[in-house]
């Protein structure tokens, strides 16, 4: 059994996801989801983390005391 090899445009994912990307590369890589399911799978995985990061505390701002 061989593994697919991975799609270059899925480290571009995430960019997405955080708006991290031109108009043009947005395009691009919103018309490549419609085509390739390996990134569309890497979308629905990551789509809830930016939700998590903007909920997330910044060390130093936590009430948590170690004992």
């Amino acid at each position: 059994m061989t593994a697919e090899p991975p799609c270059p445009f899925t480290t571009s994912v995430a960019s997405l996801l955080i708006g991290a990307l031109g108009p043009l590369e947005r395009q691009e890589l919103e018309a490549h989801l419609r085509r390739c399911a390996m990134c569309l799978e890497e979308l629905i995985l990551l789509a809830p983390l930016p939700g998590l990061l903007h909920r997330a505390v910044p060390p130093g701002l936590c009430s948590r005391r170690d004992p």
